[in-house]
């Protein structure tokens, strides 16, 4: 074994210069964006439906942690089974009329296939966050706006939300960052495939790591991801505080 070799900004250079390292970044960032923005939405409605007491809701919050609860290589199987040209995707949309895909072998959908999934697993945590935050309001708000005569509407946009804000700054961020970081459902599901529609950063890293044994650039890559979490951080910090939250 050869003693290490100090490089020192070569391996940035190399992995810079990588155009395999840019077209993961910009699919980290496809993803990241595609998974969390509907995340931010659809948790914060199924929050709002169950802060309103609906019936049922012991049963609805038992199934909604059920994707949290499970396994994450478990999901992706599951999910990878369900994807198949025969599974169970592809029967429920040939019951309407819509033909079998093979979705995660073509490029088009085998991205969009594994956002799904992230927003299927994302939502449940988000919308306990949520939750949490909505519980904390006072109720003697709400009843003041309604004396004022606020609507629904007008209570959720001039009372809630603003009370809201730190939670949802928080879940803006946490939710890019726990998207930022997906590995095991490309790494079960597609292995980076087809044509690298789905190589995100973190399975780069792994990919130059151990399938090219190139360590000192996946060291170099890890660094940039840390660097794109790192400043995320910083955004949110300064939100908070700009919002006179510490």
């Amino acid at each position: 074994m050869t003693p290490p070799v100090f490089h020192g900004v070569e391996n940035y250079k190399t992995v810079w210069n990588n155009p395999l390292f840019h077209q993961s970044f910009w699919v980290s960032v496809k993803y990241m964006f595609g998974v969390s923005v509907p995340e931010w939405f659809l948790a914060f409605a199924l929050a709002l439906l169950l802060n309103r007491g609906m019936p049922g809701r012991p049963v609805i919050r038992l199934a909604y942690f059920f994707p949290i609860a499970m396994s994450q290589i478990v999901v992706a199987l599951v999910w990878k089974f369900m994807y198949n040209p025969l599974g169970v995707v592809n029967t429920l949309l040939g019951a309407v009329g819509i033909g079998r895909i093979n979705w995660l072998a073509t490029e088009q959908s085998a991205l969009p296939a594994l956002i799904l999934i992230g927003i299927w697993r994302g939502i449940p945590l988000f919308g306990v966050i949520y939750l949490a935050g909505l519980q904390s309001i006072p109720k003697e708000y709400h009843e003041a706006a309604t004396v004022d005569g606020a609507g629904p509407w007008q209570s959720l946009r001039h009372v809630t939300i603003p009370l809201l804000t730190p939670t949802i700054l928080f879940v803006m961020v946490m939710s890019l960052l726990s998207a930022m970081k997906v590995f095991l459902n490309p790494l079960v599901m597609t292995e980076g495939g087809p044509n690298g529609t789905t190589r995100v950063l973190p399975y780069f890293i792994y990919e130059t790591a151990f399938a090219y044994h190139r360590m000192g650039e996946a060291a170099a890559a890890s660094m940039v991801l840390f660097a794109f979490a790192f400043a995320l951080t910083l955004i949110q910090l300064r939100l908070l505080r700009r919002g006179g939250v510490e």
